[in-house]
């Protein structure tokens, strides 16, 4: 239960209280749960969706699910989106002024060009669905981005030692990822048929380690910046996915 509460606590700004002391190992093994949290998001959304939708019309009711989306995660990811495209655009491929860049809280013309590229996208893609396929879109959008997370993270060196990201990344193992595969494919299978979610899955992979090879080719590893700018990318391509492949 522990892990799964470092997990709510760092991915979601829904209020948890853990009084264990929480070790650097604890962070590696509460990815374990990402997937789970990713679950309770996305029910989240499909409740706000459900109820705006008897409201408004289809496309107050998407503004309405990605601000709402924004809030439950403080914005967190779109925040690391923000800073990597700053950071990897004005370093100009000096890793130590890309690893700058990244660090500054204040945002410049390129981040917050991928940040309303990112919001637009997102309304588009869930605007286009069928009404009755956004709620599993949602759900599948949440929880293969988190897994997505888990996995861009194994095997990944972390680009300066105090990053947010080297807490998970180093401490987390094959057995770990294997347990947080289990809950995603226990969800999404209900979701999306068989040969569908392996298709899908192996797009995401493909994606994963492109982009996981290329930060370690740019900055020498990920950052926690690094993994939010894949959790924007996976639920974009799966909302993209859900638009053409379908279910």
């Amino acid at each position: 239960m522990k892990y799964f509460l470092i997990a709510l606590q760092f991915l979601t700004r829904i209020p948890v209280k853990i009084k264990d002391k929480i070790e650097d190992r604890d962070y590696g093994y509460s990815m374990a749960w990402f997937p789970a949290v990713g679950l309770i998001l996305g029910w989240i959304l499909v409740l706000v969706f459900k109820l705006a939708i008897v409201l408004f019309n289809p496309a107050i009711a998407v503004v309405l699910v990605i601000t709402v989306y924004m809030f439950l995660t403080g914005a967190l990811h779109i925040d690391g989106l923000s800073d990597a495209c700053d950071g990897l655009y004005g370093g100009k491929g000096d890793k130590v002024k890309t690893l700058e860049i990244m660090r500054d809280s204040r945002i410049g013309t390129i981040g917050a060009l991928a940040l309303v590229l990112d919001i637009g996208l997102r309304f588009a893609l869930l605007y286009s669905l069928p009404v009755s396929r956004i709620p599993a879109s949602l759900i599948l959008m949440t929880v293969l981005g988190r897994w997505g997370q888990v996995f861009f993270c194994l095997n990944a060196p972390s680009a300066r030692a105090e990053s947010r990201g080297g807490y998970f990344s180093g401490n987390l193992t094959p057995g770990i990822f294997g347990f947080s595969s289990m809950i995603m494919f226990g969800i999404c299978l209900f979701l999306l048929k068989p040969v569908s979610l392996a298709l899908l899955l192996v797009f995401l992979v493909l994606i994963i380690r492109l982009a996981k090879n290329y930060f370690r080719r740019k900055i020498g590893g990920i950052t926690g910046d690094a993994i939010g700018a894949m959790n924007e990318g996976i639920e974009i391509l799966v909302l993209l996915w859900m638009n053409t492949a379908g279910i």
